[in-house]
């Protein structure tokens, strides 16, 4: 297993970070053998989305692959141009809404499935896990703030701050789940404040909008409000550390998911004692990989915080699984890959033996078939085809955006499984049509 380190700022922080790399333990659950079929297509969609340094890269291996696949089509058909343009631009299509869609779809999934990595803190520890940084389904996160507290009680952790981007809405209806509930758990309502540098603002009681608020100006308001701040992943910000310390920082974020902050960022925490936070950022990586330690006392937002301006933390984090800012692309790519096979190897190649019979089963009975190669579709029944499948994308492709984009998220927005339910649909009823498009291309030009 991977080893834990840790790093603290101050005497009771890193005896807090020393205890938790020595008595913490890691338990790994594998994938249900009953989840076998799906599970090569977690592993086509994990591999193609490993190892970027920023989400806004995962189009690239999309559009390259759907240009791919439509460049093919076009190549291998033998049908006039305009036929063999217009099936291989549906297929470039279909393959971008596939993968696409399917990278909402394996995330979800990986998100409310209890398989992978989860923390076991000794009952008799002096101190509690935290995660002081999530998304919810309020901005661009794959779980609702109910199934976000949920989550961190089921990998062992005790405290999580809602910080959905530039709302404390997520962070109110995680707080009242709790208090209905009685759940075992403290929840720190914050938001993530998404200006030109981000802050992660705890114990605050209303909105703080980059809108209305510049940096040094949020970070004053969250005071007022009786918040405390701590700068969200400090290497992007367009501020200098020495900037945010002057305008009032309590801290900062050491580790932010699986990336590590530099030795000058450590530095400045030690000399100036400031709080150091490990957070997992939650949106779309569903791995445990850090944690904030806190004392067990810590059990109240007003006692976190309390925890936090007096240094009396610590962040722990798997030594091998962690990147400098720097971002090592295959490091991170095998970490995936590496996850992959000790959660699903035996499901997955179980899998993939399924699949390949399902193919050998479908060619055997295509084999029987008598080919019937003047069939082709009418002109109009060919146009209504490709509308209808242009119309199927984009109502879809509309419904992914809608339920994962934080700007869309005023009011009213599609909840996920519904929307991985359209998906599912469309893809399924899309390649339908393609096939058959496809084949009534075929006969066009042996007329």
């Amino acid at each position: 297993m991977d080893s834990l380190a840790w790093f603290a700022t101050t005497s009771e922080g890193e005896q807090l970070g020393k205890l938790a790399a020595q008595m913490v333990q890691v338990e790994w659950t594998t994938v249900p053998i009953w989840f076998a079929p799906f599970e090569p297509f977690r592993w086509l969609i994990t591999i193609i989305s490993s190892g970027y340094p920023h989400a806004k890269w995962l189009a690239v291996p999309y559009l390259l692959l759907a240009l791919l696949i439509g460049f093919l089509v076009f190549w291998r058909m033998k049908t006039i141009w305009w036929h063999r343009l217009t099936v291989a631009s549906i297929a470039g299509l279909n393959a971008l809404l596939t993968v696409g869609g399917g990278y909402i779809a394996i995330n979800w999934v990986n998100a409310i499935a209890t398989y992978g990595v989860r923390w076991v803190v000794p009952e008799n520890a002096p101190f509690v896990l935290a995660n002081l940084h999530t998304h919810t389904t309020q901005s661009n996160g794959f779980l609702t703030p109910e199934q976000t507290v949920l989550w961190h009680l089921q990998r062992g952790y005790k405290i999580v701050a809602i910080t959905d981007s530039n709302t404390v809405k997520g962070g109110e209806i995680a707080r009242r789940f709790v208090e209905q509930t009685n759940l075992p758990a403290t929840v720190l309502v914050g938001e993530e404040f998404r200006g030109k540098t981000h802050l992660v603002l705890l114990n605050i009681r209303s909105d703080i909008s980059p809108k209305d608020f510049n940096v040094p100006e949020a970070i004053k308001e969250a005071k007022r409000q009786g918040g405390i701040v701590i700068a969200a992943h400090p290497w992007t910000s367009k501020h200098s550390l020495e900037e945010l310390v002057e305008w009032g920082v309590d801290g900062f974020e050491i580790v932010n998911g699986s990336v590590l902050g530099d030795e000058k960022l450590r530095a400045l925490c030690k000399e100036r004692k400031l709080a150091v936070l490990g957070n997992l950022d939650f949106r779309s990586s569903y791995t445990p990989d850090t944690a904030t330690i806190l004392p067990r006392w810590a059990d109240t937002p007003k006692e976190v915080a309390r925890a936090l301006k007096e240094g009396k933390c610590a962040v722990i984090y798997f030594r091998e699984r962690v990147s400098t800012v720097e971002s090592n692309v295959l490091k991170n790519w095998f970490g995936g890959l590496k996850d992959l096979w000790k959660t699903g190897a035996a499901a997955n190649l179980i899998g993939l033996v399924f699949w390949a019979l399902v193919l050998r089963l479908t060619l055997s009975l295509r084999k029987t078939k008598p080919e019937n190669p003047s069939n082709p579709l009418p002109p109009k029944k060919f146009a209504a085809f490709c509308l209808f499948t242009l119309a199927l994308f984009t109502v879809s492709a509309s419904f992914l955006v809608w339920a994962m984009a934080r700007d869309l998220k005023q009011g009213w927005f599609p909840p996920l499984p519904v929307v991985i339910a359209i998906w599912a649909f469309a893809c399924f009823v899309n390649w339908l049509l393609w096939w058959r498009l496809s084949k009534s291309s075929l006969t066009v030009q042996r007329r």
